[in-house]
């Protein structure tokens, strides 16, 4: 079997010689799992820094050609480009030093992507009836899509965040699926990003109701937001009730 392996790391890394390229050989029997599921998260002590692991699994049939044949972006790649960038237009996001793509025979096998680990940080999603944190997170939102960006996992659990007594600071983790435009976010992609953080209608009115008075929208955004999410709920229950049925899960596709 003809294995190979890409390693890609940042200029700026801290990481000690040849850490990147041995991390496949280590990674299942070292380090503390933080969570473990479709992916792996794992963290490590290096040098007397704390290293955080993301493993992604190897893709299903379908998606593996893709990623092999480069129809599509690995995943680890993209979170290592799509941190770099977010940092560069000024948001926060976990410091990524760098990735690894492993192959066999040509076909993408498991990738990784190695950051900074952050601690003492809570999501917005532990704290999301707090009418103070709301409002910095429509703040936050308002001042993500004025940059034309948008994080397409937009859920509360991967909004970290951390107050200093006076301000709120949001930190954006799981950033593989990501849109950056050299223009403000409007319109349908704007509407469709507001919409996913609260599943409850109540909770969502709350949010998008201060983002439109942040940015001075029209009152048609909050009526529109409500019905995206009305639309979504239906979806996502029809999905759950079609799980249940035998042979119908592999139709369903899997999304946040």
């Amino acid at each position: 079997m003809n294995n190979t392996i890409e390693v890609v790391e940042a200029e700026d890394s801290p990481l000690p010689k040849g850490f990147l390229a041995r991390l496949p050989d280590f990674f299942s029997r070292e380090g503390q799992t933080i969570y473990k599921g479709r992916n792996e998260i794992k963290k490590f002590m290096v040098d007397g820094r704390t290293v955080c692991v993301k493993k992604y699994g190897i893709p299903p049939f379908l998606n593996r050609i893709f990623y092999s044949w480069g129809l599509r972006t690995p995943k680890a790649k993209h979170a290592y480009e799509n941190a770099r960038e977010i940092l560069r237009r000024g948001f926060q996001t976990p410091v990524q030093w760098g990735y690894v793509i492993t192959r066999q025979n040509g076909r993408i096998g498991e990738s990784y992507c190695v950051g900074e680990f952050v601690a003492d940080a809570r999501t917005v999603g532990q704290d999301r009836t707090d009418p103070k944190l709301v409002h910095a997170f429509a703040q936050y939102t308002a001042d993500l899509h004025a940059h034309g960006l948008m994080h397409r996992d937009y859920i509360l659990n991967n909004i970290l965040y951390t107050f200093d007594g006076k301000k709120y600071h949001f930190t954006l983790i799981d950033i593989n699926r990501f849109v950056f435009q050299n223009k403000p976010l409007r319109g349908f992609l704007q509407s469709m990003n507001l919409m996913q953080p609260f599943y409850n209608p109540a909770e969502l009115k709350q949010f998008v109701q201060a983002y439109q008075q942040i940015t001075h929208a029209p009152d048609s955004l909050v009526r529109r937001v409500l019905r995206f999410r009305w639309w979504r709920n239906r979806y996502s229950n029809l999905k759950r009730v079609l799980k249940k049925i035998p042979g119908t899960k592999r139709l369903v596709k899997y999304g946040k």
